[in-house]
């Protein structure tokens, strides 16, 4: 009894019956987006609070959240998006 179940789940296929997901890190990500998105936004708010890059780990420049390099960067960004 017991073992012809888990030979039916073997057949087919653990997992494989949701065609809503085409592999199995988009199905991950969408069953624990509310928590990946709180450590996100924890982890954002922790290195600035403690004036660490939040895209690296060097410090920051002083008002800003990037450093240096991220911050020439991010200039860069912008100028470009403003130009389209």
């Amino acid at each position: 009894m017991v073992f012809e179940k888990l030979l039916q789940k073997l057949k087919k296929g653990i997992g494989t019956d949701d065609p809503q997901y085409p592999n199995r890190f988009l199905r991950f990500y969408h069953h624990n987006q509310g928590r990946l998105l709180k450590e996100r936004k924890s982890l954002y708010h922790q290195k600035k609070e403690k004036g660490i890059c939040v895209r690296c780990n060097k410090p920051v420049i002083e008002g800003i959240i990037f450093c240096e390099y991220h911050q020439q960067k991010q200039v860069g960004y912008n100028k470009e998006a403003r130009e389209k």
